[in-house]
């Protein structure tokens, strides 16, 4: 029997936030979700997620940033990040890597793809 696999959403959207805590219930995950990088950094470090999906354009700190945090504290580092965001910025173009996230999604992409894309980097 697998456990429930637990992820932290990080978004300041309160519309993106319900939606996608919503889906990933539907798809049997925990979900954990954090308005902000400092609450998102609190709730990190407090619920150690299996899989942190996060939004770049954040008030306060940008997710960028917020994913540098995460990958500096000894903590949490080795926590896979995935960006999702509205910045329409092709895949390749982005080096989200180097910023210590595992993938770069975008908000547009469709549901089912986003919830593959989790599956696999918790595989």
């Amino acid at each position: 029997m697998t456990t429930q696999k637990t992820i932290l959403f990080v978004d300041d959207n309160p519309v993106d936030r319900t939606l996608i805590s919503r889906l990933l219930a539907k798809s049997g995950f925990t979900v954990i979700l954090a308005e902000d990088g400092p609450s998102g950094l609190r709730m990190a470090k407090e619920g150690k997620p299996d899989l942190i999906l996060l939004d770049i354009l954040l008030p306060h700190i940008s997710g960028i940033e917020l994913c540098k945090k995460f990958k500096e504290d000894a903590s949490i580092f080795d926590i896979p990040v995935i960006f999702y965001t509205s910045i329409d910025t092709p895949k390749h173009l982005i080096d989200y890597a180097s910023y210590g996230a595992c993938d770069y999604i975008q908000k547009t992409t469709p549901p089912e793809e986003l919830i593959t894309a989790i599956k696999a980097v918790l595989e």
